[in-house]
């Protein structure tokens, strides 16, 4: 699979736990400013998706930024099933997100890409009391008749921006391409 280069994601590298996590901290603080290098949180999410990355065996990992928004972590995996999708695999995963599982999804919608590929996408907005903890959004992109499907996880902690970091996400989602025979994103 192939994702274009999109404006306002940057990639870091995946070579250890520990290099994915320092170098999503620095970006991190480099885009927020030089005094969220004393927000412990900062680091602690950097490590967390770090972890959650390397553990789940994702191939992207990358921070988002817009200028009206507080920068988000992005987590992009390949997975691959036993048996063909078929086409209605991206209505059965929109129904079964939209019926719960014990998940707390404030929207579930599906589109296509310009390729063709469909699309589910579900938001959730993290509550932990006022204000919000920050918000999520997953976007999954099904290979027709395949046995692929593109997963990506954008969180923001803040929300701050949300809409914005949502649609740089869009950018990249609509840029896969199963045509290419990778079985991980690639830039």
């Amino acid at each position: 699979m192939k994702l274009a280069a999109v404006p306002g994601i940057t990639p870091v590298t995946m070579d250890s736990l520990d290099a994915t996590a320092d170098a999503l901290t620095d970006l991190l603080v480099s885009v927020r400013g030089p005094e969220s290098a004393h927000d412990p949180g900062v680091a602690l999410a950097a490590r967390d998706a770090a972890e959650l990355a390397h553990e789940n065996g994702a191939s992207l990992v990358a921070v988002v930024e817009h200028a009206q928004a507080d920068p988000a972590i992005l987590v992009g995996m390949v997975v691959t099933t036993d048996s063909p999708l078929g086409p209605g695999a991206a209505d059965e995963l929109a129904q079964h997100l939209s019926e719960g599982d014990g998940q707390d999804f404030r929207e579930v919608t599906s589109s296509v890409t310009g390729r063709g590929y469909p699309v589910v996408i579900a938001e959730r907005i993290l509550l932990s009391g006022p204000p919000t903890a920050g918000a999520q959004l997953q976007a999954v992109v099904v290979e027709p008749d395949g046995r692929r499907m593109a997963v990506f996880t954008l969180h923001s902690t803040t929300g701050r921006g949300w809409l914005e970091l949502a649609a740089v996400l869009g950018r990249l989602v609509s840029s896969v391409d199963f045509a290419q025979s990778a079985s991980s994103v690639s830039r």
